[in-house]
């Protein structure tokens, strides 16, 4: 690889950073220009993450003086500066497929940013020459995500200007407290005004001791209109909390002796409000071009007026990524209407309780361009007689024949315990043939119609709940394993697999004591292709660990890594509930052993033992491995 010409090696070394970044820190090793280029993917983002001021300053601190400073100079392009939870992540290239800017609320495990230095320190002021002298030491800064609420220094602002004119500025969760007030801001005028602004998440303020309550849509439109580089706007406001006002008696707001106004072309437009979306979207449109848009999320639509909008009144003629929820009220055919009116798409986010025959004609129109796809159900919906729209493999093998190119599918599937039918289920999913990243979001619940299976006979449904509800890593394995050996591409490199109940079921066939203990214990996986051999077994790593652990109840049960930790988990909740409620736990027990899945699942672990006991492992290595499942 030394005769390599220049250009060559870091394509090679961006497509291994891209499937498997660990190895780079190996390869760095080699000589000098394997170091020089892995250095560039290394330290390509820098993050800052703290909760208060004194960290703050440390973790800036850090950076300024650690020894490998030098590299973070020279190499960094993107600077995160988060004030939050420990676990909140602005990067994932999943996360940032509806708006190529990473915010933070796309990420399932993680709300909108809330948190900012004042209301954790009271008025203490942080040092923010700090920020200010590690920006001039970075050479080339290309893009800054903050993401800390209600503050933005003016030094920042400056210091921006001065070292990175052409830094691309994306601020998630700023109030802009003044922007409505009699006298403008000077600081939050300048960070509107101000060319680095790329990409801004509005959280508005709406009442105001001066002026009383304000309108949202305006400010909306000023922000629009005088920023001149804005390419993502982002729009979330909670009617529960901040009801919509009146429509804008005309001119107010927009007084051109006061500030100069342009058409905007936003790249990315979000909308989430609870009602009057008609109205609010033809006032966004006189003020920003949608034929620019290239990515739409609306949230909530609950009538035709939004749908019959978009295919007759709007023109988005270079809409790729189109993100909706959708609500149960809308007349048949409406929302086939919408899709059928726009461009094919690259990436789809669909909320909704439509039938699977109105998602497969959506897919008919978009699947063959698609690469990435979320199917989710809409919000507060809790129909026991709904089942997810990939919870059937029939379904699941006519999406795949719909979206030969999809690389990133998110969908609400369906378990059953580890059935033949679960088998066959996660065999259809190794069917899209270029799928690289799925994230299932696995329905425990048994669907109504199906409570009365003969199958199911033997084990009534809230056993059968509480079995599917626990996942461990033996049964992740299992998961991966059909999954990815019926993909004979071999391109699925990463799986998430989040248990939820979000179905209702029957009361009389649920007891509301064990379903809270076993949720209590339910945990999620991330599973990981380590190498391009499929024959090596993947990465698993619990998600969130930390909220689940330790657990709230006395005598909880052990993690033993080799064992089926799902199986303690499911004894240890129906061992909280009278005995006599549940005669037969045993024999269910016994059955969901024998259950195709845990099968599997046992046969893969044991060959794990077998090949590391091959490899000279240890004598106690063995002997844990005979405990698989007991």
């Amino acid at each position: 690889m030394n005769k390599l010409p220049p250009e060559i090696l870091p394509l090679i070394f961006a497509e291994i950073w891209d499937l498997y970044p660990e190895s780079l820190r190996g390869l760095n090793t080699v000589n000098r220009v394997f170091y020089d280029t892995a250095a560039r993917f290394l330290y390509k983002t820098l993050t800052i993450r703290f909760c208060s001021n004194q960290e703050y300053e440390q973790a800036v601190t850090n950076v300024l003086t650690r020894p490998t400073n030098t590299n973070w100079y020279k190499h960094t392009r993107r600077l995160d500066i988060i004030c939050g939870q420990s676990g909140l992540q602005l990067s994932s290239k999943y996360e940032m497929a509806m708006g190529k800017i990473p915010f933070p609320e796309d990420d399932p495990h993680f709300g909108p940013v809330t948190e900012s230095l004042t209301e954790c320190d009271g008025f203490a002021s942080p040092k923010w020459e700090l920020l200010v002298s590690l920006l001039g030491n970075i050479q080339h800064l290309v893009e800054l995500n903050y993401a800390i609420a209600n503050v933005f220094p003016q030094v920042l602002l400056t210091a921006l200007h001065q070292h990175h004119p052409a830094c691309k500025l994306n601020i998630h969760a700023f109030c802009l407290t003044n922007l409505m007030s009699p006298l403008w801001d000077a600081c939050e005028m300048d960070l509107i005004q101000s060319p680095c602004l790329h990409g801004i998440r509005f959280s508005p303020w709406t009442e105001s001791k001066d002026i009383g309550p304000e309108t949202y849509t305006e400010t909306i439109y000023r922000i629009m209109s005088i920023a001149p580089n804005l390419k993502h706007f982002y729009v979330d406001i909670d009617q529960s909390h901040y009801p919509l006002s009146k429509a804008i008696p005309e001119g107010k707001g927009l007084d051109s002796s006061v500030m100069t106004f342009k058409l905007g072309k936003l790249k990315s437009l979000s909308l989430r409000f609870g009602q009057e979306k008609k109205k609010i979207l033809d006032e966004a449109s006189q003020h920003t071009d949608f034929s620019e848009l290239e990515s739409l999320d609306l949230d909530s639509i609950i009538s035709d007026d939004i749908p019959r909008a978009i295919a007759s009144t709007y023109s988005f003629r270079n809409l790729q990524n189109l993100s909706v929820t959708i609500g149960n009220s809308l007349s048949e055919g409406v929302a086939e209407l919408m899709f059928e009116s726009v461009n094919p798409l690259t990436y789809l986010k669909l909320r909704s309780c439509l039938d699977t025959s109105t998602i497969e004609k959506i897919l008919m129109r978009h699947g063959p361009t698609l690469q990435g796809l979320v199917l989710l159900p809409g919000p507060h919906n809790r129909l026991s007689t709904g089942t997810p729209k990939g919870g059937c493999s029939m379904q699941v093998l006519r999406y795949a024949k719909l979206c030969p190119r999809l690389r990133n599918l998110l969908i609400e599937t369906q378990r059953s315990a580890g059935s033949e039918d679960e088998i066959r289920l996660y065999e259809a999913y190794g069917q899209f043939p270029s799928l690289e990243f799925l994230a299932l979001d696995m329905e425990c619940a048994i669907p109504y119609k199906q409570l009365n299976d003969r199958e199911r006979i033997r084990m009534p449904a809230v056993a059968e709940t509480a079995f599917s509800l626990t996942l461990d890593p033996a049964l992740c394995l299992a998961i991966w394993d059909r999954i990815s050996s019926t993909q004979k591409s071999g391109r699925l490199r990463k799986l998430e697999l989040y248990p939820q109940t979000r179905r209702s079921l029957p009361s009389i066939r649920t007891d509301p004591q064990l379903l809270i203990i076993a949720s209590s214990l339910k945990r999620s996986y991330l599973v990981r292709r380590r190498i391009f051999d499929k024959q090596e077994l993947p990465i698993i790593i619990e998600i969130d660990a930390a909220s689940h652990l330790p657990l709230n109840f006395p005598n909880k049960p052990l993690r033993r890594p080799l064992w089926f930790e799902a199986l303690p988990q499911v004894d240890f909740a129906f061992g909280t509930v009278a005995e006599r409620i549940y005669p037969f736990y045993s024999n269910w027990r016994s059955e969901w052993l024998m259950r195709p899945l845990q099968r599997l699942a046992v046969d893969l672990l044991t060959k794990r033992c077998k090949r590391t006991r091959e490899a000279g492992d240890s004598e106690g290595e063995t002997k844990r491995s005979r405990t698989i499942a007991q």
